[in-house]
């Protein structure tokens, strides 16, 4: 069965892009190749090999003969055929006839074969082949063995498929394969669909197995009005086997020449990622234009490690003009940072810098974010005898900038937290003392000082409760009380403080602000109600729902930029609900509502529904209030079993404009999918919006030629 393997491996330059296959054929599609393998012999039979026949003759010395109902069976592959004639004087096998093997990865039928078991060469005719489990299927005229590494095979094609429709074929007039290397090479290789080329070569090479290999991937291209023509073509460069690179040439029409570059290596201890965009005269900005970025991680010890992550571009505008959405245009700032870390059974301990570029030209000298040149976090959560904890967060930093109050700050929060945990009840009091301590320049107080206690209690209850249909209610009550008492804090610089974005997690919390230089003063309790509808056999929450709300019991003094306490009862009400009424529907909605005023500040809606036959809707809301106020809706309808339409639009009542608008075609067949898809999007602060065209092209086994925009949906292609 030696040569049967080599076989196996000869005709792996269809088997290795096809294998990953795995596809949902539509109604009229062929199923997949069925594995035609016999059953596994036992153990004690491994090596051995189990030929039957109807008939059996030898001559003495010479010829051995198995005829009618051949079955050759050794190590779970098979060979079948009429006639199998082996010379006991050479060591050649003769099958003159046809021939039939299954194996556990190909499946091949020839028209005759022949093998010589002493020089382990061999010559099969008239070759087909399938791939079980897959549609993967082709043929050969034939396939000859010079030795166990080398093989030449003739007028090779290869296809996913239906074999009365060939839609598409990768074919070459030969390939020699030469298995010790990995490395198979192709002569007058052509691609064709349709019946139209799409690619012809008279020379190129591929890998056989899983090692890289150097050589061009499938390209790229696109349309915008802007740009016009947008075409890449990405070279593979496989170095060593512990690191590679992709040089990506790149041709926009409007603008020029670009050149990109993917570096990666990889150690025991080390690795890193290095990418380069490199546009020398864009044409449209007369100027040269560049992006680069580093990300680097070592492994120092066992529990020590270190990273950087360096990030620059050329000019503020480059994600406006060169970022392909909305989201990339927006970056306000790129953030560069290099770290040491450590860690414990009951610490962690970290040594960063970190370095600002603001992209973002309404971000005055004044307001830029500060370089923190160094940091350095402690963090200790070690239980103490009983039911005690102590924690410890604290930080030492200096902030630097050009313009503006620069100084070190050091912030120190330990407390002490007892935690008595029940079914159905718990009780988690806290005290801790917050100091935190600045040495200023450019200030009118140099070194300013706060201290201050901190107190809460975290109670809560569960309850549950059995219903119809085996499902389970929960009831879950909670009070979170906070006391922190009022500091003057007008004398501390704001460094790295805002306030947090009120929300239900926020009902919990020790502080209204992050970072350390403000600590809301508080005298408050949180009242809180979840509720959960939960399905007994496997957990699975049919429905969650949980409102909250502050009461507070002094006003809030702390604010930042001088504004005036804050004179409330209570805060706003908060709620969340999730609801899944089937598997395939998810709704979930948030609202924050003031009564006090009477305004609704935070809502948002969200419905995702998920049909069998391949459609999905999403539907969002998001409104802040003097913030934000849009709507996106994203759809996948197929009209009919190889027709899909897909669009989303994303619309801002607030601008009372359209942020962006897709959509597109995809035809879905057996064996390739092919793509159109449109889209507008506001590219800049100045609502200047862009508008490119998409076309990929998917051979189902093969790989893809052409550019999507970006991913719909999660569980689905990229559009």
């Amino acid at each position: 069965m030696y040569p049967l393997r080599l076989l196996t491996a000869a005709i792996a330059v269809a088997l290795a892009p096809a294998s990953a296959l795995a596809q949902r054929e539509a109604l009229s599609c062929p199923p997949p190749a069925q594995l035609r393998i016999p059953e596994r012999p036992p153990e004690s039979l491994r090596g051995s090999t189990d030929i039957q026949a109807e008939t059996f003759s030898a001559e003495r010395g010479r010829l051995v003969t198995f005829r009618d109902g051949v079955r050759l069976v050794q190590d779970g592959q098979q060979l079948e055929t009429d006639e199998l004639i082996y010379d006991t004087a050479t060591g050649r096998v003769d099958i003159p006839g046809w021939m039939r093997y299954s194996g556990p990865q190909l499946n091949v039928d020839a028209g005759s074969a022949r093998y010589d078991t002493r020089g382990r060469a061999g010559r099969f005719e008239t070759v087909g082949y399938t791939i079980p489990g897959t549609t993967g299927r082709g043929s050969a005229a034939s396939v000859e063995m010079f030795d166990p590494e080398h093989a030449r095979l003739q007028t090779f094609d290869f296809t996913t498929c239906p074999p009365e429709q060939p839609d598409w074929q990768l074919q070459a007039s030969r390939v020699d394969m030469d298995l010790e290397e990995g490395v198979g090479t192709a002569r007058n290789a052509r691609l064709t669909f349709k019946g139209v080329p799409l690619l012809y070569t008279p020379w190129l090479t591929f890998p056989l197995d899983d090692r890289r290999k150097t050589g061009f991937l499938y390209p790229g291209f696109g349309y915008s009005a802007d740009d016009g023509v947008d075409i890449s073509v990405p070279w593979y460069w496989n170095i060593a086997p512990n690191q590679d690179a992709t040089l990506t040439g790149r041709w926009i029409e409007k603008r020029g020449a670009m050149l990109g570059l993917e570096h990666r290596f990889l150690t025991p201890r080390q690795s890193g990622e290095l990418e380069i965009e490199w546009l020398p005269d864009d044409r449209r900005a007369d100027r040269g234009r560049y992006f680069g970025e580093f990300d680097y991680h070592a492994r120092l010890a066992q529990d020590w490690a270190a990273g950087a992550s360096l990030k620059r571009a050329s000019d503020d505008d480059y994600f406006v003009d060169l970022g392909g959405d909305l989201h990339a245009s927006s970056i306000p700032f790129l953030r560069s940072a290099a770290s040491l870390r450590g860690s414990g059974r009951y610490w962690a301990l970290a040594l960063e810098a970190d370095v600002f570029q603001v992209l973002d030209e309404s971000v005055g000298p004044s307001r830029e974010p500060y370089r923190r040149l160094p940091r350095t976090t402690l963090t200790i959560d070690r239980p103490l005898p009983g039911r005690l904890r102590f924690s410890l967060d604290s930080e030492l930093v200096y902030f630097d900038r050009e313009q503006g109050t620069t100084g070190g700050r050091v912030d120190l929060f330990p407390r002490v937290h007892y935690d008595y945990v029940a079914p159905g009840w718990h009780l988690r009091p806290s005290l801790g003392v917050r100091s935190t301590a600045y040495q200023l320049d450019g200030a009118d107080e140099s070194s300013p000082t706060r201290t201050m206690p901190v107190a809460t209690v975290d109670a809560g209850l569960a309850f549950e409760r059995a219903l119809d249909g085996d499902r389970i209610q929960t009831l879950e009550p909670r009070l979170y009380y906070l006391y922190v008492p009022y500091r003057d804090q007008d004398a501390l610089p704001d460094f790295d403080t805002r306030e947090l974005t009120f929300g239900f997690s926020q009902l919990f919390h020790y502080n209204r602000f992050s970072g350390p230089d403000r600590h809301g003063d508080a005298n408050q309790l949180t009242a809180a109600l979840t509720s959960r509808l939960l399905d007994a056999g496997d957990g699975y929450s049919r429905f969650e729902m949980s409102v909250g709300q502050i009461f507070h019991f002094t006003d809030l003094r702390v604010q930042l930029d001088d504004q005036p306490r804050e004179r409330r009862d209570q805060s706003a009400t908060v709620a969340e609900m999730t609801w899944r009424p089937a598997r395939q529907v998810a709704l979930n909605a948030g609202l924050q509502y003031d009564l006090e005023s009477d305004e609704t500040q935070v809502a948002r809606f969200g419905l995702n529904w998920g049909g069998d036959d391949g459609q999905q809707v999403a539907l969002g809301y998001r409104f802040r209030q003097d913030r934000v106020d849009q709507a996106d809706v994203r759809f996948r309808y197929p009209v009919n079993e190889n027709l899909n339409l897909i669009g989303r639009v994303t619309y801002s009542f607030q601008e009372n404009e359209t942020l962006e608008v897709l959509g597109g075609v995809e035809y879905d067949s057996c064996c390739w999918s092919l793509r159109f898809t449109a889209r507008e999007w506001v590219s800049d602060r100045e609502s200047d919006k862009r508008t490119a065209f998409f076309v990929e092209l998917v051979l189902k086994g093969l790989g893809s030629v052409g550019r999507a925009p970006y991913r719909l949906f999660a569980d689905q292609a990229r559009y």
